[in-house]
């Protein structure tokens, strides 16, 4: 019994890969994508920093923290409707996965397509502020990692209303990411934006900047708690999502 439960753990698991497969080759190039997961950052950042002496260290958590979580909710929220108007998702589900196969594949293309563009950042990082800072990249990859896995279970959520109109979608998330964003420390200490504790990217900052020699806002074992707390935002998140696709799936195909 358990060996063959196993053996359907590692098809269905197999069967999220080539989902996440597919959806990084047909999404990744998508005008919505592209906006939302590599344009926004680049003009956000400028927004942000042009005409600030900002620390080094606060600079490169703040552009890691908003390229993870741009890049990483960008894809999720656009698959859905987008097969739902194409037709494609009703033979999707027709096939022998189930609905959390579906997501699970999801997820993981827009946690590969965040994790792979937050390096960006980090690599410019250590090749141009490498003498002024230490970095620990074993916690920061580790942070990157746990913080790809929040956000694209974040992003789930955000496709759940069952619409075939990705327009609508990409309204609806553009105005809850960006409130997102600007709760959160970027680019600035954690302790004088109190309001930031509710939003999980400040829990990846703060790791970030005991990565490049700062000190956590959360005391000696701030760290411990800043991954405890991610931890938790990505299971509720991947959670939540499983729940709320569950009860609109049928919804996708009437009318």
């Amino acid at each position: 019994m358990k060996i063959s439960k196993i053996i359907n753990l590692m098809t269905q698991l197999r069967r999220s890969l080539t989902i996440a497969k597919k959806d990084l080759i047909i999404y990744y190039n998508k005008p919505p994508v592209i906006v939302q997961g590599i344009i926004f950052p680049i003009i956000l950042f400028f927004t942000f920093t042009i005409g600030r002496n900002i620390p080094t260290p606060l600079l490169i958590s703040g552009l890691m923290a908003m390229v993870l979580f741009l890049t990483a909710t960008s894809i999720g929220p656009f698959v859905f409707p987008w097969e739902t108007m194409r037709k494609t998702f009703e033979r999707l589900i027709t096939c022998p996965v189930s609905i959390k196969t579906i997501l699970f594949g999801s997820m993981l293309s827009s946690f590969l397509f965040g994790f792979i563009f937050t390096l960006i950042p980090l690599i410019l990082g250590i090749l141009f502020f490498s003498i002024q800072i230490d970095i620990n990249l074993l916690i920061i990859l580790t942070a990157i990692f746990l913080a790809a896995f929040v956000f694209s279970s974040f992003s789930l959520i955000l496709s759940a209303p069952p619409t075939d109109m990705p327009g609508n979608i990409m309204i609806f998330t553009l105005l809850l990411k960006f409130t997102i964003l600007f709760l959160s420390p970027l680019f600035m200490p954690i302790n004088d934006h109190p309001i930031a504790f509710i939003s999980p990217l400040t829990y990846f900052v703060d790791i970030v900047n005991v990565s490049l020699g700062l000190e956590s806002a959360f005391g000696q074992y701030g760290i411990l708690f800043d991954f405890g707390v991610l931890v938790l935002f990505g299971f509720c998140f991947l959670f939540l999502a499983f729940v709320l696709h569950k009860k609109t799936l049928q919804k996708r195909f009437r009318g």
